[in-house]
């Protein structure tokens, strides 16, 4: 066989690897910045995040992050795409390893704003809700869901972050006297904050995600597990990072769940949630 028969067939290999291979999503609040990594660039932070080799990386919480040096990060861990909401207070971001398009950035009636935009066929939106009152949480999320609403767009979307708030799906695991025990002391330390309703959880935000359809992929992978005798993939009796998936998309998961590791015990006070889709 000559040499251009071998070069041909190697790439029809790897372009056929390439197109099997999953699209690899990961979400985490990274507490002020990644502030507990004060190493030059990041690098025991960029090192953990190239081992997932995510196609996308959701942040929240880039605190003093600008443009330009969350395109410097991104680039180490092989992103040459990303864009920041904002550039201060608490923002929110989205790095890629493909062109970010169409990208809207939304700080208007936020709290720290959101970002909406394209990847390859994917319609993303990376949200920090509010993390004080609920009330105001509920008008995010509705603000929120306008926005996807005015798309007109109903397949191919991705909406996943911090949303500061409890799902009645997680029901079965929640410890609701502790939930309420420690809004009652974050209180008695902030009397601003109000994230009880009359005393009680508030679920509206997430329901009102389920209402409009999108599948909560951790409790849809968790479901699917429990249904074979796996493991519980949740793990947590109190989650407020959630990834969401329009109905097409949720028939493509092929995982998604929290990352315990060394790295994620010590550097956030939030645990990321990893996805892959079948292509």
């Amino acid at each position: 066989m000559n040499r251009f028969l071998v070069s041909l067939f190697l790439c029809l290999y790897i372009a056929g690897a390439q197109a099997q291979a999953p699209f690899r999503v990961l979400s985490y609040n990274i507490l002020e910045g990644m502030v507990t990594d004060t190493t030059k660039g990041k690098e025991v932070f960029v090192q953990w995040v190239k081992q997932f080799n995510p196609d996308i990386v959701a942040l929240q919480e880039c605190n003093k992050f600008t443009q330009k040096t969350l395109e410097e990060l991104a680039a180490t861990w092989g992103h040459p795409y990303a864009v920041i909401v904002k550039e201060n207070g608490y923002p929110t971001g989205l790095t890629s390893r493909y062109p970010i398009t169409n990208i809207r950035k939304v700080n208007e009636n936020m709290t720290h704003g959101f970002i909406m935009a394209n990847v390859l066929d994917y319609n993303i939106v990376v949200l920090h809700l509010n993390p004080h009152k609920f009330r105001k949480r509920r008008e995010e999320i509705a603000n929120i869901l306008a926005n996807v609403e005015q798309t007109k767009e109903k397949r191919g979307w991705i909406l996943m972050g911090d949303f500061n708030s409890n799902t009645a799906q997680d029901m079965a695991r929640l410890d609701t006297n502790r939930i309420k025990l420690a809004h009652l002391n974050a209180v008695k330390k902030n009397p601003n904050i109000e994230n009880l309703d009359n005393g009680s959880i508030d679920f509206e935000v997430q329901q009102r995600m389920l209402d409009a359809g999108f599948i909560d992929a951790l409790f849809e992978q968790d479901r699917l597990e429990r249904a074979t005798g796996g493991k519980d993939i949740i793990r947590s009796t109190s989650r407020i990072d959630y990834i969401y998936l329009s109905k097409d998309l949720a028939k493509k998961l092929k995982t998604c769940h929290f990352i315990y590791d060394d790295f994620t015990a010590k550097y956030s006070d939030h645990k990321p949630v990893y996805m892959e889709l079948k292509k």
